[in-house]
């Protein structure tokens, strides 16, 4: 068998592979010093000392001392990395600066844009930051979050900004930039949001803009605007909240904007708007929230609007719209708030209106509409504010809005409403402001009109009601503002009112209103107008009525009140109408001794020969 021993190799050999070994050992030894110097220059061009610390610390020392105490950590020698508000990648390259809130002040211009080739996201929202947006903040290719909102910011959008390629967010609202904004804008593809309201920016919406088809959010309101909406707008496949209102908009809303499918939001309002509602909005599937309000749009509301099934909101008061409310607005279930006053609007109230049981307030006063409130309202179980005033309404009101448990705010007044107010108004218990004046209605008021409490303005003036004052008004101290004139009323003033620390204008002339003058008008210590003219009032006047101090109008009027006025009138320095004419009340002859300080005060014209002045 032959031996398996190694053989014993050449001595040349064995010294070739020392030779190698040696080799590889120092190539590891100058490969890991060249690591290490690669990585110390990396530190040292790019960390402490680098261009981007020399640009943060440059930027700090242009700011004010309370902005450079707050950026006490940006010291140099220091890494930066870890100073307040800067983030960076791996290699030390600064990617994120995040100052939201820091009350810096200074000028944005003297950051040194150039300086940052990584970074990713600028965020210096809400501080004093002034002059303008630089134009080497194009050098920001890889930048994808730019906001500078709530500072002084001044000057114009720069075109460079359509360098940034990668934006998705950008927001520079809420400044005092002007100018037009820049065609450039449309080189942003990858724009998701954009926020520029509240500014002092003019010119017309640039048609480039419907090139951003990854816009989800555009706000351009709150700005000078001009001219028309550009039809290019409704490009924006991916648009879901469109705000361009209070600006000087001028045309119609083109049709291109039913082209939105996704779209939820869209707010156009107070601009100058003309021309009539496109059928085309009909087609705007997921829209919650549709507000057209005070703008010059005519023609008719289309029947296409009952479409938008998820429709929470529909503001288009103010307008010029003409002919009927639609039918098919009953089949807007989700709508919570409807809005259509100050329009033409003619014809009658649809009854489909019955089907909006998640409906909180509805608005179409101030219309031409006629014919008679149609019952249906009355299925309107979650309505909290209903305003049909200022039409030409006529007919009884249907008792069925006394199922309206939970109205708080009722106005009618301005129509030709007859015959007595509903029994059913007494389960009206949440009432707050109950208007219904300018009417024919005859009857009495509602007896639980103020059964809560929190009834705080009542109107029913220049109708024909009769009867007494409800039981539960005397109570009502929540009471701000009544005006019962120019009925039938009747009843004991002395029993049927008490102490209102909250009112201040109380009208209950031209009626038949009898008894004495109470003397807890004067604990009234909000009052400014007490009338009471034309009434069958006697008694005298009662001296603790001085005691409502800001009370201004004062008329008892065409009474038959007696006795002298209290001479504690002479103290009440806010009343300057005082009107006590056709009574058969005297001046007391201290009151009389007053008679210059009086005339300065009152307007001695409404007095009538009480004081035998001549003026």
């Amino acid at each position: 068998m032959k031996s398996l021993a190694p053989k014993t190799l050449p001595k040349q050999f064995v010294s070739f592979q020392i030779l190698f070994m040696f080799i590889i050992i120092l190539g590891s030894v100058v490969s890991f010093d060249s690591t290490a110097f690669a990585a110390s220059a990396t530190r040292k061009d790019f960390g402490e000392g680098g261009p981007e610390s020399v640009a943060l610390l440059k930027w700090k020392a242009s700011l004010d001392n309370q902005s450079q105490f707050l950026l006490s950590s940006w010291v140099a020698g220091n890494n930066h990395c870890k100073w307040i508000g800067i983030g960076c990648n791996k290699a030390s390259r600064v990617t994120h600066i995040d100052l939201e809130s820091y009350s810096l002040r200074g000028m944005l211009s003297d950051l040194n844009f150039s300086s940052f080739p990584h970074l990713l996201s600028l965020e210096l929202f809400n501080n004093s930051l002034y002059g303008s947006i630089p134009s080497n903040i194009g050098s920001l290719r890889r930048l994808t979050y730019l906001s500078v909102p709530a500072n002084l910011l001044f000057g114009t959008i720069p075109s460079e900004i359509g360098q940034l390629s990668n934006l998705k967010f950008l927001y520079i609202n809420t400044n005092q930039l002007h100018g037009s904004i820049p065609q450039e804008i449309g080189l942003l593809n990858s724009l998701n949001e954009f926020g520029a309201y509240s500014n002092n920016l003019t010119g017309s919406i640039p048609p480039s803009i419907g090139n951003l088809s990854s816009l989800t959010t555009l706000y351009i309101y709150d700005n000078k605007l001009s001219g028309s909406i550009p039809p290019e707008v409704g490009q924006l496949g991916s648009l879901i909240d469109l705000e361009l209102s209070n600006n000087n908009l001028t045309g119609s809303i083109p049709p291109s904007i039913g082209n939105l499918s996704r779209l939820t939001t869209l707010y156009l309002f107070s601009n100058k708007l003309s021309g009539s509602i496109p059928s085309e909005v009909g087609q705007l599937g997921f829209l919650i929230d549709l507000e057209l309000l005070v703008n010059n749009l005519t023609g008719s509301i289309p029947a296409s609007i009952g479409n938008l099934s998820t429709l929470t909101t529909l503001y288009i008061y103010n307008n010029k719209l003409s002919g009927s409310i639609p039918q098919e607005v009953g089949q807007l279930g989700s709508l919570i708030d409807l809005e259509l006053s100050g329009n033409n609007l003619t014809g009658s109230i649809p009854t489909s209106i019955g089907n909006l049981s998640k409906l909180t307030t509805l608005h179409i006063n101030d219309n031409k509409l006629s014919g008679s409130i149609p019952p249906e309202v009355g299925k309107l179980g979650s309505l909290i504010d209903l305003q049909l005033s200022g039409n030409n309404l006529m007919g009884s009101i249907p008792n069925s809005i006394g199922n309206l448990d939970l109205l708080q705010y009722l106005y009618l007044d301005m129509n030709n409403l007859t015959g007595y107010i509903p029994l059913g108004f007494n389960n009206l218990t949440q009432l707050v402001k109950f208007v219904i004046d300018l009417n024919k209605l005859t009857g009495p008021l509602p007896e639980n009109i103020c059964f809560s409490g929190l009834l705080t303005k009542i109107t029913a003036h220049d109708n024909n009601l009769t009867g007494p004052i409800p039981k539960s008004v005397k109570n009502c101290r929540s009471l701000n503002r009544v005006r019962l004139e120019r009925n039938q009323l009747s009843g004991n003033i002395s029993e049927d009112f008490g102490i209102y620390p909250n009112l201040v204008y109380i009208d209950l002339s031209y009626n038949n209103f009898y008894g004495e003058l109470s003397q807890q008008w004067g604990m009234c210590h909000n009052l400014t107008s007490l009338k009471i003219s034309n009434n069958n009032i006697s008694g005298e006047i009662p001296p603790e009525l001085a005691e409502a101090m800001q009370l201004s109008v004062l008329d008892i009027s065409s009474n038959h009140l007696v006795g002298e006025i209290p001479m504690k009138f002479g103290s009440m320095v806010s009343l300057f109408n005082l009107r006590l004419d056709d009574n058969q009340v005297s001046v007391a002859t201290k009151v009389s001794d007053q008679r210059p300080s009086i005339h300065n005060q009152f307007d001695l014209i409404t007095l009538g020969e009480l004081f035998d002045i001549n003026c």
